[in-house]
């Protein structure tokens, strides 16, 4: 049987917020504001790092070790559900209590996935044919049976192409502000499978057997 568990964006945990431009937590989940690169001048132009400065984010799964049978689920994949304005989610570490799992290195992840979630994540049946419209649902290359509790953290940060729209950056009459870098983060949860239960199963063909052996 496979089941999902979430974590509303609310619950969101910053590492180093004073490393942000600010940060705000709404009905929806979290809003974290970053700041931008900051130039260097080298022979008097200025030289732009390619990635600005980032926090580590921390969600913490519920955990149901033996809800849904007698031994623990196994973790799938994990999903994240946000929205990036000139951000990026750079790196996610999955965590099993204070082991490592997987980390996912080098993402990039940006876009708007608050309403959307691979339709295998919800339906097993299901088969979608573009799986690349989910790059938010990141799957185990193995999978892990649960010892405690699972907790999703990723890095995230503006990068200096996410603000140098249409070049402005270089162009050394521009003296407006860069557009703001927002990341809303909305809940973040993992997809779990639980094998079957064998007791449970003869427990319902032989109560099926009874059932019919008492009819008329």
């Amino acid at each position: 049987m496979q089941y999902s568990l979430f974590t509303h964006g609310t619950a969101l945990e910053i590492e180093t917020p004073d490393a942000l431009a600010g940060s705000i937590k709404v009905g929806w989940g979290t809003q974290i504001l970053f700041r931008a690169p900051v130039a260097e001048n080298v022979e008097g132009l200025p030289v732009f790092p390619e990635v600005g400065p980032g926090s580590w984010f921390h969600m913490a799964l519920p955990s149901t070790l033996t809800t849904f049978g007698r031994r623990n689920p196994r973790l799938e994949s994990v999903t994240l559900l946000f929205e990036s304005r000139h951000c990026r989610i750079l790196h996610v570490h999955v965590y099993d209590g204070v082991d490592i799992l997987q980390e996912f290195n080098n993402l990039k992840l940006a876009g708007s996935f608050l309403r959307k979630r691979n339709s295998e994540d919800i339906n097993p049946e299901a088969s979608s044919p573009n799986r690349q419209e989910f790059s938010n649902t990141l799957p185990l290359e193995k999978s892990h049976r649960v010892f405690s509790a699972i907790g999703i953290s990723f890095y995230a940060c503006a990068f200096f192409e996410d603000f140098n729209e249409g070049g402005r950056a270089h162009d050394p009459h521009f003296h407006g502000p860069f557009p703001e870098s927002i990341l809303t983060i909305s809940a973040a949860g993992g997809q779990f499978d639980v094998e079957d239960d064998i007791f449970a199963r003869v427990v319902s063909v032989v109560e099926g057997l009874v059932g019919r052996s008492r009819e008329p």
